[in-house]
């Protein structure tokens, strides 16, 4: 008996450690290079009204510590007041503010792109206004406009 709850119990960890990640990590992939990805991903975020804050090239970094890794960019951007507002729903969302987009190469080309699900930070941040809640959806709603005009293309 023992041996089958310690089965089980490893079946249930690993269904719930598969690669779900369209849970909470929104994910999809772009035909254009990198370079050109994040490229349109600045120019959708500001076409969104989003303010570009400015993009990181991990890869960068790595390099100068002789470390690998696939090319990765991390474009930044935020939308000031909304921002504010969600500071005020709740201070610890400033953790996720700015926002960003994680776009990065496979070894095989694939370009993707990745960020977090807006209505993820309603569970982290314990987000239970109905305003915040809106606030949160609309951001979610711009975040994937921007994204789908660019992997659309």
């Amino acid at each position: 008996m023992k041996n089958i709850l310690l089965v089980a119990l490893a079946a249930l960890f690993l269904i719930g450690c598969g690669n779900k990640k369209d849970s909470f990590i929104v994910s999809a992939t772009s035909e254009q290079n990198l370079t050109e990805t994040v490229k349109n991903i600045e120019n959708a975020v500001q076409k969104e009204k989003f303010t570009l804050v400015d993009t990181i090239d991990h890869k960068i970094t790595a390099d100068e510590y002789n470390i690998s890794i696939r090319p990765q960019r991390i474009v930044r951007f935020t939308q000031p007041q909304v921002a504010s507002m969600l500071i005020a729903c709740n201070p610890t969302i400033g953790v996720d503010i700015p926002f960003k987009i994680l776009i990065w190469a496979s070894y095989d080309g694939v370009t993707h792109v990745e960020y977090i699900n807006p209505e993820y930070w309603s569970l982290t941040h314990n987000i239970k206004d109905k305003k915040c809640i809106a606030l949160v959806g609309q951001t979610k709603i711009a975040i994937e406009k921007a994204v789908a005009d660019v992997i659309e293309k």
